[in-house]
């Protein structure tokens, strides 16, 4: 078995002073990468900023690090972490999107001031880290790009601004995948459970709360940052073979996650259809016996596409 080997790369992890980026920026280094540990978390404090920590780590194993203070929220901070890339190392090959925060609170009491803290870092953050290095990549032609998504894509109480963060991500690993085709980018989404600080930092809340942490509790001996490393490393490597994909790591399961579209019914003439029509064949709209995968919007209309010639066929 060939070993994932990432000598000779410089790799950039946001939110990697402690938790899954930091398991994620020490196994990329132990593996021969240069890192660039971005995370604002500690800064001006005593115990002094944690990005700091892990690169006196990564130092004191041999490693190859230096720390970023920026924040993801600003393209000027996003834009300073690759400045720092390159700086320091010369290139950028690998961008990890783990950056990441709760603001929990019922859809009804959410204050919009939370909506926007909450999706400046998870999803534009996303845009203001990965652009500036993604320019770098493609006059390369070449690039691993990984972002942080979760099953709270599939929705939970209490968190609808990180849920929609976190399905925003969804779509623009679908979307940059398509534009790094061609220049030998790949990019892949992980979702990611394991027991860290951020939800040690903002506990559960909500109706269904009580029943998801014990779940949690269950499968808490298997939640560990290594079975999600394990993952994400694949995915961020010159190996992967994956692109436009999301894979789930919750407790040692790892699965690929989709968009699926019912074979859905269709209406031989669009003229003058009722919402009465549309309740009468509701079950041909949600059946799902029929599912395919929605690969693009391409792909969606070349289905609908197929199935309007066979009715004039």
């Amino acid at each position: 078995m060939q070993p994932i080997s990432f000598s000779g790369q410089v790799a950039i992890v946001t939110g990697a002073g402690r938790g899954i980026g930091r398991a994620y920026a020490l196994e990329l280094a132990r593996r021969g990468a240069s890192v660039v540990v971005n995370d604002i978390g500690g800064v001006g404090t005593p115990e002094g900023p944690w990005a700091d920590a892990v690169v006196a780590q990564i130092r004191a194993e041999a490693g190859k690090a230096v720390p970023s203070h920026h924040s993801v929220s600003t393209p000027e901070g996003g834009l300073a972490i690759t400045e720092t890339a390159l700086r320091d190392f010369g290139a950028v090959d690998i961008v990890i999107n783990n950056a990441g925060f709760l603001r929990r609170a019922m859809f009804a009491d959410m204050p919009l001031e939370h909506v926007r803290e909450v999706l400046d870092v998870h999803l534009l953050g996303a845009f203001y880290v990965t652009q500036p290095a993604w320019k770098f990549m493609a006059g390369r032609r070449y690039g691993r790009v990984l972002f942080t998504s979760s099953g709270a894509a599939f929705g939970m109480q209490a968190n609808s601004n990180y849920c929609a963060a976190k399905a925003g991500l969804l779509g623009l690993t679908h979307a940059l995948s398509k534009e790094g085709e061609d220049l030998n980018i790949r990019v892949n989404a992980i979702l990611p459970y394991a027991k860290t600080m951020i939800t040690v930092d903002s506990p559960a809340i909500g109706a269904d709360s009580t029943h998801n942490v014990a779940m949690q509790k269950e499968l808490g001996p298997r939640m560990t940052t290594d079975s999600v490393v394990a993952a994400a490393l694949y995915l961020a490597s010159s190996q992967c073979v994956l692109n436009g994909q999301a894979v789930s790591a919750v407790a040692g399961r790892y699965a690929r996650i989709s968009m699926l579209l019912t074979r859905g019914w269709l209406r031989r003439d669009v003229a003058g259809v009722k919402a009465e029509e549309f309740r009468d064949n509701l079950g041909q709209v949600i059946e799902s016996a029929g599912l395919t995968e929605a690969s693009s919007l391409g792909a969606e209309l070349e289905e609908v596409i197929a199935r309007v010639r066979a009715l004039d066929g």
